[in-house]
């Protein structure tokens, strides 16, 4: 892996910003930054939007920037402060482009004079530039000219031969962005894909593909999660300047997401376990005949095998039950009854914490004075 060319956190000669008193500190800076997204990203911040591949990030980016470039709600639940969007696509053709975004507008209600002089799309496939080499690009931008810019996608705008995986690296991709947002006054979005597998197992910020301070350096890292229910998704964030958020589904209606209420947001798709193939046998021979069925299993069978005194995730206790020869819709079934009955408890650890659940209550932590 060859070496980045980088700049430094500070222009030469340039000095420290001055040390400040914490009275000095909050007489200053009265007030937080201004928002973009209500409870998600606010003016010089950086948000990324994770998800598997195919899961429709291009189209969810696409309908952001409609949102806020005619300050409607997005997704029918995010407030957002109007203004100027750019897109950077690295993966569309120009075509699709002008195809898909009159598909989602039209979807949305929005007719053609409400969006068509406030989002810009400048598309880079077949001219790829990576995010050093557009420091030129981002300078010729005037201060103010938009209140977000997306970039779709991310994995393409890295320089040639370094890794996602490599911390320094995406620190410094970051940094890089941090510096742009503030000198345009606007947030950036990157949109990113997840890693291979099953992903309901994770908190928030690890889910996403490459070197973990891509959720340390950004201020929302903001996932997208199958759910048990199909076309389902969840969406989750960490966020750092607002408080923390409650995770919501959202249904996939082509061309859009959509809220869906009334669902479980922590029933993510769990992995399932391989079954083993049959034997099919000789014809008239052993192998024909069927097994007898299992017995089905009750709530206590369930307690009891599948659930410990130590707190399981939810997959860990639906996947138990699976290997006992359960279904997916019998397990959740007897979890849900289970709980219901008392006789397993479920144990938090705050939003970007998987829950458990365990035959013993959630043990209270105390912090006791130095």
């Amino acid at each position: 892996m060859v070496a980045l060319p980088t700049e430094p956190c500070l222009k030469k000669n340039e000095a420290l910003p001055a040390m400040l008193s914490v009275r000095e500190l909050m007489c200053r800076y009265t007030d937080l930054r201004r928002p973009v997204i209500h409870s998600l990203l606010r003016e010089g911040e950086v948000m990324n939007i994770i998800a598997p591949p195919k899961t429709g990030k291009s189209w969810l980016a696409t309908d952001l920037a409609l949102a806020v470039a005619t300050g409607r709600p997005w997704l029918g639940t995010f407030e957002t402060v109007k203004g100027d969007v750019l897109i950077i696509d690295n993966e569309l053709h120009p075509e699709t482009s002008a195809h898909r975004i009159p598909r989602i507008a039209e979807a949305r209600g929005l007719p053609l004079d409400t969006y068509a002089a406030c989002v810009w799309v400048q598309n880079l496939r077949g001219q790829l530039r990576d995010l050093v080499a557009m420091k030129p690009y981002f300078a010729a931008i005037e201060p103010g000219q938009y209140k977000l810019i997306i970039l779709d996608a991310f994995y393409r705008f890295m320089p040639r031969e370094t890794s996602e995986n490599d911390n320094a690296t995406m620190a410094m991709l970051y940094n890089h962005l941090d510096r742009h947002a503030a000198r345009l006054g606007c947030s950036f979005v990157l949109i990113h894909h997840a890693s291979k597998g099953n992903q309901s197992g994770k908190s928030v910020t690890d889910v996403g593909a490459g070197a973990g301070s891509q959720s340390r350096a950004t201020d929302t890292h903001l996932v997208l999660r199958a759910h048990e229910e199909d076309n389902v998704v969840v969406l989750d964030a960490a966020v750092r300047s607002w408080p923390p958020l409650k995770a919501r589904c959202l249904r996939w209606d082509f061309p859009v997401f959509n809220p869906i209420h009334g669902l479980d947001a922590t029933a993510l798709r769990p992995d399932r376990p391989r079954r083993a193939k049959k034997d099919k046998g000789g014809d008239g021979g052993e192998g024909c005949t069927k097994p007898a069925p299992k017995p089905e299993m009750d709530v206590d069978t369930f307690v009891t095998l599948c659930v410990s005194t130590e707190g399981k995730s939810k997959d860990a206790v639906l996947f138990e039950a699976l290997s006992h020869g359960t279904t997916k819709t019998r397990a959740r079934s007897l979890l849900r009854l289970a709980e219901e009955a008392g006789k397993i408890h479920r144990w938090t650890y705050g939003a970007n914490q998987p829950v458990k659940f365990a035959t013993a209550p959630q043990p209270i932590v105390t912090i006791k004075d130095a």
